[in-house]
């Protein structure tokens, strides 16, 4: 299940590349959201029947939530989506860009939550940037570009203070040379506590930035405001949601290490 949630967007947006045709953008959107929400069911009630091993991905019992969360909004947003999209007179270039970027970012936030690997989750939090601005300056007007720009700056800088923070951490881990979480956890408590929380505060800060926190937040008005309704509602509702898992997981490894007084 985990293999055709992140595999199919990559069919999906291939398949819209080599037929370009009008209806069949909305089609992809649509049917990616049903793929989703049933495979996060199945991850849900531990149903998996197509994977046998999963090393950079996994469905535990806290990522599960976040999983379900996003499947839902995703459902819904496909669907409002067919309404919102019937009377836009775009031309089918535009709205295929628009089906990619929807797809892609989908993608990009399910990899986040599903990873197991805090530098794999990393990517993907930077891959939601590219992915959705490009959903921001959708409308390609003065205000929309401002935007755009606004966002990618701000969340760059904060993806890059969070990359910092990853290596403040393999520092805190001394020889244990990965970052698989559980391998985190297992290992926490023989971790310094003072790299471990420095590293804490850049990824705070850093990932802060995509989940709006404040004084980092500069780029949510202007981005919810010339976004498409469907991509506000992903942003605010899912996005937000990838962005704080990691900063969850990486608290959690602190608990564990004594590091929370």
């Amino acid at each position: 299940m985990i293999s055709l949630i992140l595999i199919f967007p990559i069919i999906a947006c291939l398949i819209l590349f080599l037929i370009k045709n009008r209806a069949l953008n909305n089609l992809m959107i649509n049917l990616y959201a049903f793929i989703h929400i049933i495979c996060s069911i199945c991850l849900c009630i531990e149903y998996n029947p197509f994977d046998i091993k999963q090393n950079l991905f996994a469905a535990d019992e806290l990522n599960k939530i976040f999983l379900i969360v996003l499947s839902i909004v995703y459902l819904a947003v496909a669907i409002y989506n067919n309404g919102y999209m019937k009377d836009d007179k775009s031309l089918t270039r535009k709205l295929r860009h628009y089906s990619y970027a929807v797809l892609l970012f989908v993608l990009s936030m399910t990899g986040a939550i599903l990873s197991s690997n805090l530098g794999i989750t990393w990517i993907f939090i930077e891959a939601t940037t590219l992915a959705s601005a490009y959903l921001i300056y959708f409308h390609k007007t003065k205000h929309s570009i401002e935007a755009a720009w606004k966002y990618v700056f701000i969340c760059s800088i904060g993806i890059a203070l969070a990359f910092v923070g990853i290596i403040l951490l393999t520092i805190a881990t001394g020889n244990l040379n990965s970052l698989f979480y559980n391998d985190l956890y297992s290992n926490a408590q023989i971790f310094d506590i003072f790299w471990l929380k420095l590293s804490f505060v850049f990824i705070l800060f850093g990932i802060g930035t995509k989940m709006g926190l404040a004084p980092v937040h500069f780029w949510l008005p202007d981005a919810h405001a010339q976004s498409p309704s469907p991509i506000s509602a992903l942003l605010s509702a899912t996005l937000l949601n990838s962005a704080f898992l990691m900063i969850l997981k990486v608290f959690k490894v602190i608990i564990i290490a004594g590091g929370g007084n």
